[in-house]
């Protein structure tokens, strides 16, 4: 497989045939393995490679999520495919993790922090479509056609998403979200924000969904802090003390915001159906605590 990473990244004009090359592998569950290849001169390339599905959806999301946010993402160079193989080769990206303080609490008081409700600004700059009622609908109707036959889920949560119809997002804007923004796929690259993992984007347009998921990473991902989230009017002096001003940006009032967390959620939950029991059981008993 080395063998095969190499001669693409030659077929790509990115090395010389001949070059030595240094490999360092992530080791992961996921179908996608990880590479990061170091070349003669310095230079660092992150590879993708999979066996099982084509990766070639994930190249046109990584390559519009860097035609709209820029440097706040990985530059994609190419995909290629070998037989059975598919590969994503992309300029690697020196950076390190973000920590919850690093973006947690008053919006705007550091570097990164202001970075995470510029990214919102500059997703809504590019949100303008035509019947965006229409599009949430569609999304709706598919993750409520999925997790009403999923195990697991309690009766209080069947009889919620039963009950979801069309004005329960009618005052979310239409707003493409990454899709899985968390602090794993954060990081911090010569003092300014990078977002990883691109693959979601687009998946869902629910305004606030993006601001969600990072507010309950940095929170801590469980009923406790979702309950916190939904009754604080003002989220001064919590965790998430951004997600005002974040849903400002993203043309989202935030009691609307606060409201639509369950569905969320929910739309969460769908999104993950391919990831594992793990995550599923845990937004389910989110679920479960906070609807009764």
């Amino acid at each position: 497989m080395l063998t095969f990473v190499k001669q693409a990244l030659s077929s790509a004009g990115l090395v010389a045939a001949g070059s030595r090359l240094m490999f360092n592998i992530t080791v992961s569950k996921g179908d996608v393995m990880s590479i990061d290849i170091g070349v003669p001169g310095g230079r660092w390339y992150h590879v993708q490679v999979c066996c099982y599905y084509d990766l070639a959806s994930r190249f046109a999301s990584d390559r519009l999520a860097r035609q709209r946010f820029q440097e706040r993402a990985p530059e994609p160079l190419a995909h290629v495919r070998h037989g059975d193989w598919s590969m994503l080769i992309a300029n690697a990206c020196e950076h390190r993790s973000i920590a919850a303080g690093d973006i947690a609490g008053r919006p705007g008081a550091t570097t990164l922090g202001r970075d995470l409700i510029g990214f919102f600004a500059t997703a809504r700059d590019h949100a303008l479509v035509e019947n965006a009622g229409c599009t949430h609908d569609v999304f709706m109707s598919e993750t409520k056609a999925f997790l009403a036959t999923s195990p697991g889920l309690s009766p209080k949560v069947l009889a919620f998403l039963d009950g979801l119809d069309p004005s329960d997002w009618a005052d979310i804007p239409y707003i493409p979200q990454h899709g899985d923004f968390v602090l794993n796929n954060l990081g911090c690259s010569k003092g300014r924000l990078v977002v990883f993992d691109w693959e979601d984007y687009g998946a869902t347009g629910l305004a606030g969904f993006d601001i969600c998921l990072i507010s309950l990473s940095v929170a801590g991902m469980n009923a406790t802090s979702v309950r916190r989230m939904q009754e604080a009017a003002d989220p001064a002096g919590y965790p998430w003390a951004f997600a005002e001003e974040a849903c400002r940006a993203s043309g989202l009032d935030y009691a609307t915001f606060r409201r639509a967390i369950p569905v969320y959620l929910l739309a969460f939950r769908y999104l993950k159906r391919n990831y594992g029991r793990e995550i599923a059981h845990r937004v389910d008993d989110i679920l479960r605590q906070i609807l009764g």
